[in-house]
């Protein structure tokens, strides 16, 4: 496996579940610097950025056309034995991931034995909105510290398996859709990341020089959500940080994270997380402490 410079950046393992059909992770990397890497991967998987924590990202084939290059989404896979060479922005990077054990990835592979240059680069910005809802409960599982079912994650990474099937077959005929370019995805993030009330979708359009009506169907093809939806899921993640840290009253932290009202801010981060805030703040704060017991 070629895998020069992201050695230097080892992941972290936030979350692992084993099934019978492979494994479901969350993993992340905090990267310094603009980042390049090449990497030819040995499992097949099925992999999504977790916003905020997801970052631009372009790559090329180089053994097939090391000169087209693409955009990778925030949901893609990465052809087992075919080389790609890739830059991304520094930042933190989390993704919750599906790796289907040799023998199941085997028998997806048959159904494509040799991926053309089309398919291979459809595959880094896959717009299924199926798989991104399975990963997304696969997430939430995973992060569910005190009552997560192995269960329901082996039952969620069948139906990942049955979906990625169907993206396999027909994924080299789908036309892939405008989709935002990295520059106006990112002005997006930076706007979305300062304090303060969450921007509307016409500042957001303007930013990125498009009406909001093309912003509204390029955003969701490039992330499988909506603007809205999107910006409620930064900023309750930005909400974990600060209940995590303890030190905020849970009405300052609705503020600092832009929602008008406590209630309205317990309604989204429970829609989100399942968890009120003070739950999840309190969950977090056990945690710390076991921890704490446990280090030497």
């Amino acid at each position: 496996m070629t895998d020069p410079g992201m050695t230097d950046y080892p992941p972290t393992m936030l979350a692992r579940v084993e099934t019978p059909l492979g494994r479901a992770e969350i993993v992340e990397w905090r990267w310094p610097a603009m980042f390049d890497f090449i990497r030819r991967e040995g499992e097949l998987m099925v992999e999504m950025s977790v916003p905020p924590a997801s970052a631009d990202a372009s790559a090329c084939f180089p053994e097939l056309n090391e000169k087209r290059r693409c955009f990778m989404g925030t949901l893609f896979t990465r052809w087992p034995g075919v080389l790609v060479s890739g830059r991304a922005e520094a930042g933190h990077i989390r993704v919750v991931r599906c790796v289907f054990g040799p023998d199941h990835a085997a028998r997806l592979m048959s159904l494509r034995p040799a991926p053309d240059l089309g398919f291979l680069q459809a595959m880094l910005s896959l717009g299924n909105e199926t798989l991104r809802t399975l990963l997304g409960l696969i997430k939430r599982e995973l992060q569910h510290t005190t009552d997560c079912s192995e269960a329901a994650i082996a039952a969620l990474m069948e139906l990942v398996a049955v979906e990625m099937e169907r993206v396999i077959l027909r994924e080299a005929t789908a036309s892939i859709s405008a989709r935002l370019a990295p520059w106006q995805f990112r002005r997006i993030r930076e706007r979305i990341d300062r304090p303060g009330p969450p921007p509307p979708v016409a500042e957001l359009a303007m930013l990125c020089g498009i009406s909001p009506r093309h912003l509204h169907r390029q955003f969701h093809a490039l992330t499988g959500k909506t603007v809205a939806d999107y910006i409620e899921t930064t900023r309750i993640e930005q909400a974990k940080t600060l209940l995590e840290r303890g030190a905020q009253p849970i009405k300052a932290v609705a503020q600092a994270c832009g929602f008008s009202h406590p209630n309205s801010f317990t309604r989204a981060f429970r829609r989100t997380t399942g968890q009120t805030p003070l739950a999840f703040r309190q969950s977090s704060c056990r945690q710390a402490t076991l921890r704490e017991r446990i280090t030497p």
